[in-house]
């Protein structure tokens, strides 16, 4: 299949593809104020000079791309930064404010691209993990826009579906300047479908910066805390709030533990609220500015953009996405804090990163869900442990070298 045979299919389907982004629309899925911005509509004016474009789906991928923004804006770039979802567009807004332009990227169809290129003109394209998206690609590469794709991560799904494809594949990855894998591991998956030579291996996770969050906020937290044993579950998806309160309901009976449910998607709150009720357990909730008092067994952090603040309060932090079949969220940030950091089986997103922390004792990895409780109830009073896990954590991300600059560079190479 080339590019001509995509775009046939994308016409053929076109009344389907808007009726589904319709009823996404009807649904809630789609941001309701914004979503004609997915149809190439935009109300905002293109800023003057020269100008980047970065695209990052969600917002663990913005999140990654902060310092590489930063290094545009400091070097008198104006920036646009597409995304997919809602909650980066917040992320997006919280972090940069009027510094930077955030637009929803336009369906991937032939005339949206065209026209959104036309009214942007940017000077370089960046595409952040696996947004690989052939009408953005083919058309950017045809104006002669340098192409970028940092922080390359390929799940072996993606590769599989990618496969069947696989002479387009190489086509569409032959249009890119650089191409930065963000492991190994995906350097690997990416060899047999590019010629580029991808001599750099780099991960801008390893030197994000570390979330900020309000003293204040965190000191009249903790006055309501006392000396309670703090475990936040920081960034779970459906499914995980079930595992987790199933598996250590009796150990957060004792009132001197304090579970923390942090969602990945806030929006999902009230089906956890629902979850707690049927398990008669006792919570509060930050949304509604409520504090835990020693009766509270579960609080359920359901805000945007405090992640800094629960981490800063936590003992223990079990990570989102690794007890259901996501793949696994950034430790980076939590290690940044020196906690004790804890994941499931599933971690194929973060493999690599997982398995230096286990080389350095700086993670605990369970292999089941039912080994959670066991294991926490071991860290929580073996306190040299986690100490230690705590400690190790935090100097393995000091190891880590800042690779914004390198990659800046190399971007800023390509004229």
């Amino acid at each position: 299949m080339g590019i001509k045979a995509y775009n046939v299919l994308l016409y053929l389907f076109l009344p389907i593809i808007i009726f589904f982004f319709f009823l996404r629309v009807l649904l809630g899925k789609e941001d309701k104020n914004r979503f004609l911005e997915k149809l190439c509509f935009t109300t905002k004016a293109r800023p003057v000079g020269k100008l980047v474009w970065i695209h990052a789906c969600s917002v663990g991928e913005v999140r990654s791309s902060y310092n590489i923004i930063k290094s545009f804006i400091k070097d008198g770039y104006k920036v646009l930064v597409t995304t997919n979802t809602y909650l980066s567009s917040l992320d997006v807004k919280n972090k940069f404010s009027d510094n930077v332009v955030h637009q929803y990227l336009p369906l991937d169809i032939k005339f949206f691209i065209k026209k959104f290129l036309k009214y942007w003109r940017p000077t370089k394209l960046i595409l952040v993990e696996s947004e690989i998206w052939p009408n953005v690609i083919y058309l950017a590469n045809k104006l002669e826009i340098p192409l970028f794709l940092i922080q390359a991560r390929f799940s072996d799904n993606s590769i599989k579906k990618w496969s069947i494809f696989g002479s387009f594949f190489k086509h569409l990855l032959g249009k890119f300047s650089l191409i930065i894998p963000q492991s190994f591991l995906d350097k690997e998956k990416l060899k047999s479908y590019t010629n580029n030579k991808m001599h750099i291996v780099a991960n801008l996770k390893f030197s994000s910066d570390i979330p900020k969050f309000s003293t204040k906020e965190k000191n009249n937290l903790q006055k309501h805390l006392a000396k309670r044993t703090i475990i936040s579950a920081v960034s779970t998806h459906k499914g995980e709030e079930e595992i987790i309160i199933k598996q250590i309901e009796g150990l957060i009976s004792n009132k001197n533990i304090l579970l923390i449910i942090q969602p990945r998607h806030p929006d999902r709150s009230n089906k956890i609220i629902s979850l707690l009720k049927k398990q008669n357990l006792i919570f509060k909730q930050r949304s509604k500015k409520e504090v835990p008092n020693h009766t509270t067994r579960v609080f359920l952090f359901d805000t945007f953009g405090e992640t800094g603040l629960l981490m800063s309060i936590s003992n223990i932090i079990i990570l989102g996405g690794t007890l259901v079949s996501i793949g696994g969220h950034n430790p980076i940030e939590a290690a940044q804090y020196g906690k004790c950091i804890v994941v499931g089986p599933y971690v194929n997103k973060i493999e690599e990163i997982v398995n230096d922390f286990l080389k350095h004792r700086a993670i605990k990895k369970i292999k089941k869900s039912e080994q959670l409780n066991y294991l926490l109830e071991k860290l929580i009073y073996d306190k040299k442990q986690l100490k230690t896990l705590s400690f190790n954590a935090k100097e393995l991300t000091k190891k880590y070298l800042n690779t914004t600059s390198f990659i800046y560079k190399k971007i800023e190479s390509f004229k």
